[in-house]
């Protein structure tokens, strides 16, 4: 099943699929993964869905492997996954149930690890792809999308618009070498979100390298309403200061930036407020030109804000707070 890696063994692959009320979009991701050009086995962990996620994955029981996830969550869902796999599987490759993939993804994404494993001449941890918007983004879904595009919303984390291949810290649906994921111990099953971020640095610490590269992409749905989005917002920057608690190595000025603007307009530089307010304006302006949407005038900077704001006060929630689950999809 595949071609041979730097130690001529069979490199193999498993899809991982954590999924939790997916009923919407499942189907689709996971005739996207059946379709592949490359062999592949599909593992689907359900941690309880309620929607009838269970009911539409039944209709694929012959070609994918479904098992309860009862930590319902995405690190616990992969360990059951890591201890299930055995020896028979060598890479698992991250999915999740609101995401597709184009039919060669699997097969450009092996032969791209398989190219670099013999460049370094050393196995990989981890490689991450691109992530983009699906095609049929609407209303406040393509304002938020929009707002990821930006130079000021998506930072260096997993949404943001490289070219080529390269070391990273956040790979994203990172296709992962079993071997190095065991050398860790797998995932933390502490982080409900940022898990993949603390992954990477502890696979980091034990010397297995991290890239990126664009040789293919993952289409993923983010958010639909503004509620949603903030909720997500105030998560990640919740589960920030969660990561950056257990690796202050991990810090990024770049997301601390919104917080350093409010204290020096705050106590300082009052006039910072309206170049602020200028600064998401003017992205909104260029977004109107570029995607050909009059709301983005407005629709742009609002998402922009509620982002800068919610993630910025997770930052401080997460200091303080121990986590549970979110409902930015409920």
């Amino acid at each position: 099943m595949g071609k041979n890696s730097t130690d001529g063994q069979t490199i193999s692959v498993c899809v991982v699929v954590p999924v939790l009320n997916e009923a919407k979009y499942i189907a689709s991701c996971v005739e996207s993964i059946l379709s592949q050009t490359y062999p592949c086995k599909v593992l689907i962990l359900d941690g309880g869905s309620t929607d009838g996620t269970l009911e539409i994955l039944e209709k694929y029981a012959q070609d994918v492997t479904i098992l309860h996830n009862p930590g319902k969550h995405v690190g616990p869902a992969r360990n059951l996954a890591l201890n299930h796999l055995g020896d028979s599987v060598s890479h698992c490759l991250e999915m999740i149930g609101h995401a597709t993939i184009p039919k060669d993804h699997v097969e450009k994404r092996v032969q791209d690890l398989e190219e670099l494993e013999q460049v370094l001449d050393r196995k990989v941890g981890a490689i991450g792809t691109k992530v983009l918007a699906v095609e049929d983004v609407s209303g406040v879904e393509s304002w938020i999308e929009s707002a990821l595009s930006s130079p000021f919303g998506s930072g260096g984390g997993q949404f943001a618009n490289f070219k080529g291949q390269g070391k990273t810290k956040v790979p994203a649906f990172a296709l992962q070498s079993i071997e190095a994921l065991r050398d860790v111990g797998g995932w933390d099953e502490s982080f409900i979100t940022s898990q993949d971020s603390d992954l990477s640095m502890r696979l980091s610490k034990r010397g297995w390298p991290i890239y990126r590269s664009d040789v293919s992409f993952v289409r993923m749905r983010k958010r639909s309403t503004l509620r949603s989005w903030w909720l997500m917002s105030h998560r990640y920057g919740f589960w920030r200061s969660k990561v950056l608690l257990s690796h202050p190595s991990r810090v990024d000025v770049r997301e601390f930036l919104p917080l350093f603007g409010l204290i020096a307009c705050f106590f300082w530089y009052q006039w910072l407020i309206p170049l602020y307010g200028f600064v998401l304006l003017g992205g909104g302006l260029i977004q109107v030109f570029q995607r050909r949407q009059l709301n983005l005038l407005w629709g742009h900077p609002l998402c922009l804000l509620i982002l800068h704001t919610g993630f910025t006060l997770g930052l401080f929630d997460g200091l303080f707070r121990k986590g549970k689950a979110s409902k930015d999809r409920s």
